[in-house]
């Protein structure tokens, strides 16, 4: 990917308020808490060497997010990067190059007052720009990456977060299969409360799914309604192993399918995204909340690697999360109600018995 056209794309995801007060802080504060997180990567690769498998991975993607504040600022001073800095990798230290992309990261402090005027500084500012983008070239081409790649990478991470076409219908994996191994794309679960009021069931067309349910806990904290996330899981993902099991739709028409997507491994990898999430989500779960944290979502997907639900981006599995617990806390509010769900629109909608 081209530099110019990766600024522009990265223009597309800003969202600083730099005429606030602190607005600049926010791409100021960004950089350095991304180097931060460099050289706590380049730390670990240094303590356990071979035993950091993911130390390329991790590397390029804080190199990526760094590249990222950079060109946003670099857009605030009104300054284009043209063109990827020509580097050829030595076998310079990495660690220095680190210190002195730090050395230059503070340059760019001084400038703090210029990213809210808007101001641009045409040899200043842009020699700092140009040093940081070779000393991250150097860096990159030091495991056999470059800037190009890394760029690409990241506005896809990053677009794929912040995007939101919630017009588009959810995913539907099954579509291929016969239609009663296929997740239906419109249904409607009841959650009714029996006994003493803690205990719910969940039924469909009449029928009860699965068990009773209550929290299983001291304290009475909503977990019976958790059934609601593998049914966000169907009506905005397409992806459910345990609702699934519960309707008796496994696709064993194909073997192989019915035992690596849809046996207990799949499910028991959901219900610890389920439990991941959920204990995000406390105490609040949610409440007043538009944003799910990315490095949430990012070990979500690091979860079900290898698994059809893979194909999901970040946007999908933030939608799932935050309508998942909409739904969530109105249940534990009034304790019973009727789930719509439509996957052709993507909605989830409550409403009473």
């Amino acid at each position: 990917m081209d530099a110019l056209a990766f600024q522009r794309e990265a223009a597309r995801t800003v969202r600083i308020n730099w005429a606030t007060k602190h607005g600049p802080d926010i791409a100021l504060l960004g950089v350095i808490g991304e180097l931060g997180s460099l050289a706590s990567v380049l730390k670990k690769q240094q303590r356990d060497q071979e035993a950091y498998a993911n130390f390329k991975e991790h590397f390029t993607e804080e190199l990526g997010d760094i590249l990222w504040y950079v060109s946003t600022m670099a857009n605030r001073f009104k300054i284009n990067i043209d063109s990827w800095p020509d580097e050829e990798y030595t076998d310079a230290d990495t660690i220095e190059i680190t210190y002195a992309l730090l050395d230059q990261v503070f340059l760019l402090k001084k400038h703090r007052d210029d990213l809210i005027e808007q101001q641009f500084l045409s040899v200043d500012t842009q020699i700092i720009i140009q040093s940081i983008l070779r000393y991250l070239q150097q860096l990159a081409q030091s495991v056999g990456s470059n800037l190009s790649t890394i760029a690409h990478d990241t506005i896809n991470k990053t677009l794929s977060y912040w995007g939101k076409p919630t017009d588009l219908p959810t995913r539907q994996f099954d579509g291929k299969f016969p239609d009663y191994e296929q997740l239906p794309r419109t249904f409607e679960i009841e959650f009714m409360p029996i006994e003493d009021s803690k205990t719910t069931i969940m039924r469909m067309n009449g029928v009860q799914l699965g068990d009773r349910l209550t929290d299983n806990s001291y304290e009475d904290d909503g977990y019976r309604f958790h059934d609601v996330f593998h049914i966000a899981g169907v009506g905005l993902l397409g992806w459910s192993p345990v609702f699934r099991s519960l309707l008796k739709a496994k696709r064993k028409s194909q073997p192989e399918i019915d035992e690596v997507e849809d046996g207990a491994r799949a499910a028991i990898i959901e219900e610890a995204v389920i439990n991941h999430i959920y204990d995000y989500a406390r105490p609040n779960f949610l409440s007043n909340i538009n944003r799910v944290d990315l490095d949430l979502i990012k070990r979500v997907q690091n979860l079900v690697r290898g698994y059809e639900v893979k194909d999901c981006e970040a946007w999908d599995w933030q939608l799932c999360i935050l309508e998942g617990f909409r739904i969530f806390r109105e249940l534990k509010e009034s304790g019973s109600g009727t789930l719509i769900v439509d996957a052709e629109r993507r909605t989830l909608t409550l409403r009473p018995l």
